[in-house]
């Protein structure tokens, strides 16, 4: 009976801990959703330090940029289309690492971030990776399909 009642608890303990686990990843998810369906989609960048924490960095292929260099970027998007639209196609968690698969299409109307303001319709995807510290962003890892881009520009 002892032994019984042991092994219950114990399996009672793993559903806890498990549970608890995919809570935060599930939260993870949200916060990691936000970035683009708020912050891109929507140019809402109040309240970020719900969403990324101290000393967030976001990892280039050439150099590290801090989260006002990384937000500088997502508003000059923005700026150049005006009417853009953003969708998150899929996310995987994986502990402390969030994935996000989305894409962004918008008509560049305005010269800015490197677009041409030629009013042509684009569409563009990528994939990002955050890592989570305490329910927050604190690094990020991005590769975007910025040729595909370019094409559709010229």
């Amino acid at each position: 009976m002892r032994f019984t009642s042991i092994v219950l608890l114990t399996c009672a303990l793993c559903v806890s801990v498990s549970q608890v686990a995919g809570a935060g990843a599930a939260d993870n998810v949200r916060t990691a959703k936000r970035v683009f369906l708020e912050n891109m989609a929507q140019g809402r960048f109040e309240r970020l330090d719900e969403i990324y924490g101290p000393n967030f960095v976001a990892h280039g292929a050439s150099a590290n940029y801090t989260l006002e260099q990384d937000n500088a970027s997502t508003k000059a998007w923005r700026a150049a289309m005006p009417d853009l639209k953003v969708t998150v196609e899929r996310t995987v968690a994986d502990g402390d690492l969030v994935a996000v698969h989305w894409n962004a299409v918008g008509t560049n109307t305005v010269a800015e971030g490197g677009m041409p303001g030629k009013g042509d319709r684009v569409g563009i995807e990528g994939m990002t990776f955050f890592r989570f510290a305490s329910g927050r962003i604190v690094e990020e890892w991005s590769v975007v399909d910025i040729a595909t881009l370019r094409k559709q520009l010229t």
